[in-house]
């Protein structure tokens, strides 16, 4: 079984159990002509070189996408899940920072690439067949079916257009031509960026998902009384500060205590083109 992303042991058990369907991909429509996703990029200009991919260059907008989610997993992990890859159109990627286990907020890493980085991104999507209509993902291999299991995504935008590449239970069972492609250009994405230094990232703002409990075990401290955990119902957006290190180090047992209530907090950090509680 090829592990084309690195899920935490225990997604992988949880993705095995129950049963469900997927989804194929999906051709999204680009921004229309003249705005910033549709803006060349940074010099040399595509007249001066012609093999140069045009792509979007604002720093809240997204060049690629790479993210597996859904299947049968708890609310709380559906809930913190984050791209593994995400590169913003002012050339920072986004990646999962290293956890030992799930917790309540996943660490995200932050790196800069140059713009001949970018083309290089660029050009494996279009290698791969990703700068075009999604082929039918549907595994027809023949093989044992998977339940449950997660739906790994990727979005590339370039050339004026915004591509979306959907494969159910992708690397689980032997692959036919097109699930194998976009599984190769997964790994081969992220071995070029593998070894490029990295920062932690220090989100601004997080979207927290709030839910009041009867568990009174494994109990902190809220640890930020500017927050009013009694007055999101659901998913809120909320500043960070003062909550990443506690919520990225509480495993996803741990409940917060405010007022005398005890509640379940789960958070992801808000990224480029986000659309946070949505």
């Amino acid at each position: 079984m090829k592990n084309y992303l690195a899920l935490p042991l225990s997604a992988l058990a949880l993705v095995l159990l129950g049963g469900c369907g997927g989804d194929a991909g999906v051709d999204v429509a680009s921004d229309p002509a003249g705005s910033p996703s549709a803006a060349p990029s940074a010099s040399p200009t595509a007249a001066e070189d012609p093999v140069m991919l045009t792509h979007p260059t604002g720093a809240d907008e997204v060049v690629l996408s790479i993210e597996t989610g859904g299947g049968f997993v708890p609310v709380e992990y559906a809930f913190t899940n984050q791209p593994t890859f995400l590169l913003s159109g002012d050339g920072r990627l986004f990646r999962q920072g290293e956890v030992s286990e799930q917790t309540r907020l996943i660490p995200m890493t932050v790196t800069t690439l140059d713009e001949a980085q970018v083309q290089e991104v660029l050009r494996l999507a279009e290698d791969a067949g990703l700068l075009g209509a999604p082929p039918d993902y549907t595994d027809t291999s023949g093989g044992p079916q998977i339940s449950d299991a997660p739906t790994t995504s990727v979005i590339v935008t370039a050339e004026g257009q915004t591509w979306q590449h959907d494969a159910y239970a992708l690397g689980f069972d032997e692959e036919q031509a097109e699930r194998a492609a976009l599984g190769d250009f997964i790994v081969a994405v992220t071995a070029l960026v593998d070894g490029l230094d990295s920062d932690d990232f220090a989100p601004t703002e997080l979207a927290a998902y709030v839910m009041a409990t009867d568990l009174d075990r494994d109990v902190q401290a809220w640890p930020a009384d500017e927050v009013s955990l009694a007055d999101i119902d659901g998913c809120q957006v909320v500043p960070a500060q003062g909550l990443v290190d506690t919520l990225s180090q509480a495993s996803l047992t741990t409940m917060f205590r405010q007022d005398g209530a005890v509640y379940s907090v789960s958070a992801a950090a808000v990224l480029p083109g986000d659309q946070p509680c949505s």
